[in-house]
């Protein structure tokens, strides 16, 4: 390129920056000393205008549930919810009103006026493994605080059951069934927080109190057993006649024991109920008689095969004590479905041994509890799938329903 030409070039280059230049510095704005002007200052009164006023400090409380009324449903899952839901049966909606913790496996209980939760526990101190802790566990029923926790030699872990821990008819003791290899209950006392002593119960399982100091077990061979305990829970348990055949029509462990009276209800797999005193001398077990044959029905056999209506699911029975009657879940199956959800509750008079209802469920339901007042509701529910159903218990009217599970309900009055 000719020296000539780069100058021409050059001087294009230099007069081009040299206009652009000048035409920055022309505008408003850019160049340092020029003179634009200036974003007017804000009123004083602006500046000094408050700040909107600080909100009141918070402060937090705890919510307290009202005195349990009877239609009070204290709703038991270990497992999917871990705990106790408080919910109302006069709420339409069946909301959650609480819920009282517990761990998995847990055993649940209830006071008899509904203002003491008790849950048998057991933790370890890596979770799943590790030193093992069982306790039981005292939860006030209207603030849901712990109130308690009373260490345990040992419990039995297993589904929950309706009686793998209870409490005495007077609130005094509480009763754990055990396993620890040997069956044997330990009896607590609540107001000292310890456990007292130990009753051997060989072949026997559960316990279901009642009066002061006196509880139940069901046994292997067929036979019932009582212990009265002393005060260092020593006791002589005795036995009564054998009454069932536990390989060919066992009774169910959920069976119904009257905490005040010792009056009791067994129901076997095929439906037969075996009256029992326990208290006395001895328990004494009166003949059996079939639910099938009091609702018009041909007493249910133990055939692989027949068909007929049968008791099943969890918690299977519920009683009201004034009215005397007994409340049982049912479908139809063959001999050896007694875990089967039930379609239908029916409703017996135990001094008349006859039907009194039959209740078509909304839902088909693994148990069911029934309150204790003039007004009784009757509820059925599961845990998988999730469903309760509140019913009217003297008309069958279904009056709520809503997606939530249990495994046993508890009401206060029992």
């Amino acid at each position: 390129m000719s020296s000539g030409l780069f100058k021409r070039l050059g001087f294009a280059y230099g007069a081009s920056a040299c206009v652009a230049a000048l035409a920055l510095s022309a505008a408003p704005g850019w160049a340092a000393d020029a003179k634009a002007p200036k974003t007017p200052a804000k009123p004083a009164e602006a500046a000094a205008a408050p700040l909107p006023p600080v909100l009141p400090e918070e402060e937090a409380d705890t919510a307290v549930l009202a005195t349990a009324g009877p239609h009070r449903l204290f709703l038991f899952d270990p497992y999917y919810y871990a705990g106790a839901h408080v919910i109302e049966g006069d709420d339409p909606l069946l909301s959650e009103k609480g819920l009282a913790p517990a761990a998995r496996n847990a055993g649940a209980t209830l006071s008899r006026d509904g203002g003491k939760i008790y849950f048998s526990e057991t933790y370890w101190s890596r979770g799943d493994r590790g030193d093992r802790q069982d306790l039981l566990t005292v939860y006030d029923g209207r603030t849901l605080a712990l109130e308690k926790e009373i260490p345990l030699p040992s419990r039995l872990l297993v589904v929950p059951k309706t009686n793998q821990v209870a409490t005495s008819e007077d609130g005094a003791l509480a009763y754990a069934y055990a396993m620890a290899p040997a069956s044997q209950v330990h009896v607590v006392d609540l107001a000292a927080g310890k456990v007292i002593g130990s009753v051997d119960m060989p072949g026997c399982s559960l316990a279901f109190p009642f009066g002061a100091r006196s509880f139940a077990s069901l046994c292997g061979d067929g036979t019932v057993g009582v212990a009265t305990v002393g005060p260092a829970a020593e006791a002589a348990p005795k036995f009564s006649k054998p009454f069932f055949d536990a390989d060919n029509d066992p009774v169910f462990e959920n069976s119904f024991v009257d905490r005040a009276t010792g009056e009791a209800f067994f129901l076997s797999f095929t439906g037969k109920i075996y009256p029992a005193k326990l208290a006395g001398a001895a328990p004494v077990v009166d003949k059996p008689w079939s639910i099938n044959v009091a609702a018009g029905f041909p007493a249910a056999g133990a055939g692989v095969q027949e068909l007929a209506w049968r008791p099943g699911g969890g918690q299977v029975m519920a009683f009201h004590r004034k009215n005397r009657q007994l409340y049982v879940l049912m479908h139809a199956g063959n001999y050896w479905t007694h875990k089967v959800e039930g379609t239908e509750v029916w409703v017996l008079d135990v001094d008349k041994h006859s039907l009194i209802k039959r209740i078509s469920l909304a839902a088909p339901a693994k148990g069911i509890a029934v309150t204790q007042d003039d007004q009784p509701l009757l509820y059925a529910y599961d845990s998988a799938p999730m469903s309760l159903a509140v019913y009217n218990a003297k008309t069958g009217e279904v009056t709520g329903r809503r997606k939530i599970g249990g495994i046993i309900g508890m009401v206060p009055g029992l």
